[in-house]
C-alpha cells in the first residue's frame, strides 16, 4: 500500500527547513538542492510541492505571516484592552527564537521582494496587514479610552508601525539571547504615550 503525504505538513516541513538554510547560509543559498537536503528529502519531493524557487520563497513568507496571525488571534482573547493590546504587539516583535527567526526569514525574503515581481504581492500583503493591525489595536483602545481625543487615528497607527519596525530592527541587530525587557520598555512607553 503506497504511503499516505501529509502535502500540507510536508510544505511546512520544506518551508522551516528553506528557513533555516536562509538564516544560516543567506538567502541566495536557498535551493532546491540545499533545501531538500535540509529537509531530509529527494529533491523529486521538493520539486512536487514547490515547482519554483520563488513558489517556495512566497510560501515561507505566506507561512509566517500565518504563524504571526495565529499567535496574535490567540493571544488578546480574555485579556483586558490595554494588556490585550501589548500581547498583541509583542506578538510582532522577535522576542524569542521562534520568532526572531520568523523575523529573519521576514526580513531575508523581504529584501528580494523589493526587486522580484513574484514575491512583491506577498510582502506588500504582509505590510498592508500589519498596518491594518495597528489601526485596529488603535481603534480597539480607543473605545475604552486609552487613547486620548484629538489624536489623529492614521497618523498614531502609522506611527505604531514605524515603532514596531523600528524595534524589530533593532531587536534583530541585537545578539541572540541578548535580554529583550528594553524593547518592552519601550512599546510600553508609546502606549502611555497615547492616553
Amino acid at each position: 500500500m503506497p504511503k499516505l503525504i501529509d502535502h500540507a505538513a510536508r510544505e511546512v516541513q520544506i518551508a522551516e527547513a528553506a528557513w533555516r538554510v536562509a538564516v544560516r547560509d543567506g538567502v541566495r543559498a536557498v535551493s532546491v538542492r540545499a533545501v531538500a537536503a535540509e529537509a531530509g528529502l529527494a529533491t523529486a519531493s521538493l520539486r512536487r510541492a514547490f515547482p519554483t524557487q520563488n513558489a517556495l520563497l512566497a510560501y515561507c513568507l505566506e507561512l509566517a505571516g500565518r504563524r504571526v496571525r495565529d499567535r496574535t488571534a490567540a493571544t488578546a482573547a480574555g485579556l483586558a484592552p490595554r494588556e490585550g493590546a501589548r500581547a498583541v504587539l509583542r506578538q510582532l516583535l522577535p522576542l524569542d527564537a521562534e520568532r526572531r527567526l520568523e523575523m529573519e526569514v521576514f526580513l531575508l525574503i523581504g529584501t528580494l521582494a523589493l526587486t522580484d515581481a513574484d514575491l512583491r504581492p506577498g510582502y506588500d500583503a504582509a505590510h498592508a496587514e500589519l498596518a491594518t493591525g495597528c489601526r485596529l489595536v488603535l481603534a480597539a483602545l480607543g473605545e475604552v479610552g486609552e487613547v486620548r481625543a484629538g489624536l489623529e487615528p492614521d497618523l498614531e497607527a502609522s506611527r505604531l508601525h514605524a515603532l514596531v519596525d523600528g524595534l524589530a530592527l533593532h531587536l534583530l541587530r541585537r545578539p541572540v539571547g541578548e535580554d529583550t525587557a528594553w524593547a518592552e520598555r519601550v512599546l510600553d512607553a508609546h502606549l502611555d504615550s497615547l492616553r
